[in-house]
């Protein structure tokens, strides 16, 4: 039995001022238990809705058929399920986002290990594509600040500019695509980015009425490191 949200009272009374996103995180041991929590009312009241594979029919199912937003793995033992390349792959392609915790990795020795080798394991099968970093933090003194998770991410076998990515453009990327679960609508955002670098002169003119302009990438802002800003990532209780 899923329970709904329970935050409900705090989300009104911050409502304006502040986004709050509920998550569900369900464990995963059989395709039944998969289409039970696809049916669920509750399930689907929830901003974010991941799944922990405890064996690999569960792990092949979400990533091939489940209706989801995030795979997450138990920390202290990845060694009950075999992620291979064409799993991966294949729910990246249906935007799925896999996440990384940091807090496990730091607080005790064997999970750091499964993590870093889980971590190089998504490097490997796909240069760490979709990948979200978050706390898995019990307290809120266990959350690092974004510079801090950052470098965490280079050990994670992440670039930096993924490591940058993986709490930012990628966490974007996990709710837009929640939200249209939940919605079951097609949302589209567009972008107008400026840069001054690339501003054409006033005095060029243009030959023709209509121009054909190219969609650019966002272009990545920069961090300005605050040291009384700490980030909030999704968490998991493990």
């Amino acid at each position: 039995m899923i329970p709904p949200p329970s935050n409900q009272g705090i989300i009104r009374e911050f409502e304006g001022k502040l986004d709050i996103f509920e998550r569900l995180t369900v464990s995963l041991s059989s395709q039944l238990e998969a289409h039970k929590l696809n049916q669920s009312a509750n399930a689907k009241m929830y901003n974010i809705l991941a799944v922990i594979p405890t064996n690999q029919v569960a792990f092949q199912y979400a990533c091939s058929a489940m209706d989801v937003d995030l795979i997450t793995f138990d920390p202290d033992d990845t060694g009950l399920v075999r992620c291979n390349r064409k799993m991966y792959n294949l729910a990246v392609d249906r935007g799925l986002s896999f996440e990384i915790m940091y807090t496990p990795a730091v607080r005790d020795s064997t999970a750091r290990k499964n993590i870093i080798q889980l971590a190089h394991l998504y490097h490997g099968f796909g240069k760490s594509k979709n990948i979200v970093i978050s706390s898995g933090a019990a307290s809120p003194f266990h959350v690092r600040g974004p510079y801090d998770v950052i470098n965490l991410g280079l050990l994670f076998g992440l670039s930096e500019e993924q490591s940058k990515g993986a709490i930012t453009t990628a966490c974007r990327f996990l709710l837009i695509k929640a939200a249209g679960r939940r919605l079951g609508k097609t949302i589209v955002i567009a972008n107008k980015d400026i840069n001054e670098h690339n501003e054409l002169d006033k005095d060029d003119t243009l030959e023709n009425d209509e121009v054909d302009q190219e969609l650019e990438q966002p272009v990545q802002k920069k961090f300005r490191q605050d040291s009384s800003e700490n980030s909030i990532a999704p968490r998991i209780d493990t």
